[in-house]
């Protein structure tokens, strides 16, 4: 691509970066003679994490906090939520259950990156019986210092509804 009137200079980005639904209907549709309709679970996990913009199909959140520690250094605590009103609930084991595949990332500006996957299996009883319909859960990372970029995505078993979220923070030095 050129610039009108300057044939010395040239436009570069990078494909697909903006995520326009026309141009992923027509990616779509050429790759749907290639490929079977369905997708599998995993594959929706992985495209909610790395999707440009937060999927709200299944509402979630993410925020973050470190800590230094005397044995493991600097940790960083992951503090995730999700609406507990949006979960399909099936009968497991006689007791209606939500169950919700977790997956998580923390990037540092290096491109090195640590992961975390959870599986969480939620009584409707809690969503009842509890103040607010929110679930919430944390998990810790030990980190060194730098920037990161902390995603998360969350995908119900039930209704195969994805959401996701993210959040920058710095770890100084000291």
């Amino acid at each position: 691509m050129t610039i009108k009137g300057r044939h010395d200079l040239r436009v570069r980005m990078r494909r697909r970066f903006f995520d326009f639904r026309e141009n992923q209907a027509a990616v779509t549709t050429r790759a749907e003679a290639a490929t079977p309709a369905t997708s599998a679970p995993e594959d929706d996990l992985k495209a909610a994490l790395g999707s440009l913009y937060p999927r709200r199909d299944l509402p979630a959140s993410v925020s973050t906090r470190f800590v230094k520690t005397a044995d493991k250094g600097t940790v960083l605590n992951v503090s995730m939520k999700i609406d507990g009103e949006t979960l399909g609930f099936d009968e497991l084991g006689g007791k209606p259950r939500a169950v919700v595949d977790v997956l998580g990332i923390a990037l540092d500006d290096r491109g090195q990156f640590s992961s975390f996957r959870q599986k969480l299996e939620i009584p409707r009883e809690v969503i009842l019986t509890k103040d607010s319909r929110f679930i919430k859960w944390t998990q810790s990372l030990p980190l060194p210092p730098g920037l990161y970029q902390v995603r998360v995505a969350v995908r119900d078993r039930q209704t195969g509804r994805t959401g996701s979220a993210m959040v920058w923070i710095e770890i100084p030095l000291d």
